[in-house]
């Protein structure tokens, strides 16, 4: 083996064939720098190959977008690899390249383009599904749009809640799209679902939506994409007095002297449009029938039909009443009237000239009477000397009834 090395020719040789060798690796390697195996020597002489399917492969889009806004291009696509394994391995584990849509110089209107790459290795053949597009150009056109606040489930919020006012920030929002969609812009809204909602609250990132004049909802670039919602919730209601109903009629003997709640007012709750016909809330009728003395009862508050409820349920109601009584006033005075001049009239029964009288009725009745308006009598006209029997004489007093022991007296004239 020596003696084959120390000849020259030998050595002459190997380094040519160590000179070729070195020439490919640099060959293949300034052919593609970005493929880390190129130089290898299984790129050399591994001539196997395969092929790869990317899916969901961005698609950008070349442009000026600042002019013209492009429909149809895919958001992705899928890119078909085939080539040498070590290179087609590179290409999907680095994935350097792009894909892309050239639209620079076609006018307004609808092409077919095709799909194109850049950055994949010469040595790879690359196919696209779709291998071309049609996409439309259109030139761009902005707006600055007011927001409008809609609700969904409004007959979801609990009873007698409603929205007084909604507040949006920012009130306006720029939309960017191709001009015919700006034309077609109807209304700019916030939807809210109010399902639940009983307090005021403040609602972040709503998302806005656009839509045309026949309520279809539009896509276009909306900056901002959500706003703030600052809700007032409120349930209308006001003090209204409480009127308090009876039925029936009062035993015999018995008179009533007041209803009294034990409350003058109470708070109705109902919608905005109803709460000003509200003028009062009624009891459950109170039967009087029922009532022989004074008695405080619970009763039930009937809410008004336009109202969704009260601040209370029920109401204490006194029934304030008074019985039929008597009372007796001994010593009242009997007056001789009409005596004939030059004569004089004294009692011969009763010797006192005085008699007890009985008072029947109600007890305001009796407090609030004046026992000078009966006015207790004994008629002497035209009576000569003699004892005389005569009957006693009174007034009436309003709704009292009057008892005299007797219904006539003895006087004497002489």
């Amino acid at each position: 083996m020596n003696d084959w090395l120390n000849k020259p020719w030998v050595i002459r040789v190997i380094s040519l064939f160590l000179a070729i060798l070195t020439f490919l690796v640099i060959s293949f390697d300034n052919q593609d720098t970005r493929s880390a195996d190129v130089g290898s020597f299984d790129s050399i002489f591994n001539n196997s190959r395969e092929s790869e399917t990317l899916e969901d492969v961005p698609v950008n889009i070349v442009i000026d977008d600042e002019k013209y806004v492009v429909s149809g291009v895919p958001e992705v696509v899928t890119m078909s690899l085939a080539g040498t394994v070590s290179v087609i391995q590179s290409t999907v584990t680095q994935r350097n390249f792009d894909v892309y849509v050239d639209l620079e110089g076609l006018s307004p209107g609808t092409h077919t383009v095709p799909i194109k790459h850049d950055g994949v290795s010469s040595r790879i053949d690359v196919s696209f599904e779709p291998e071309n597009i049609e996409v439309t150009i259109e030139e761009r056109g902005s707006g600055t749009y007011d927001v409008v606040v809609d609700y969904s489930n409004l007959d979801q919020m609990p009873e007698g809640f409603e929205i007084e006012s909604a507040t949006v920030t920012p009130q306006q929002v720029e939309i960017t799209s191709a001009q015919s969609v700006i034309d077609r812009i109807s209304s700019v809204k916030a939807f809210v679902d109010v399902e639940g909602i009983e307090e005021s609250m403040t609602l972040t990132d709503v998302p806005v939506r656009i839509y045309d004049n026949e309520g279809n909802q539009m896509n276009a670039r909306i900056e901002p994409g959500t706003v703030t919602v600052d809700l007032e919730v409120i349930n209308p209601s006001k003090e209204v007095p409480i009127d308090v109903t009876t039925t029936g009629e009062l035993p015999d003997g018995v008179r009533l002297i007041e209803t009294a709640a034990q409350a003058e007012n109470v708070t109705v709750y109902a919608p905005s449009s109803q709460l000003e016909g509200i003028e009062q809330v009624e009891i459950e009728p109170i039967d009087l029938s029922e009532i022989t003395e004074t008695t405080t009862l619970e009763v039930t508050l009937l809410v008004p039909d336009n109202a969704t409820s009260l601040s209370r349920e029920t109401i204490e109601v006194t029934i304030e009443v008074e019985e039929e009584t008597e009372t007796t006033l001994d010593d009242v005075d009997i007056t001789i009237d009409n005596v004939t001049d030059g004569l004089n009239a004294t009692f011969v029964s009763p010797e006192s000239g005085q008699i007890a009288v009985t008072f029947s009725g109600f007890p305001s009745d009796l407090e609030a009477m004046n026992v000078d308006q009966l006015d207790l009598v004994v008629n002497a006209n035209n009576l000569e000397e003699g004892e005389h029997n005569r009957s006693l004489e009174y007034n009436q007093l309003d709704n009292i009834q009057i008892t005299l022991p007797v219904e006539d007296v003895t006087i004497r004239i002489n």
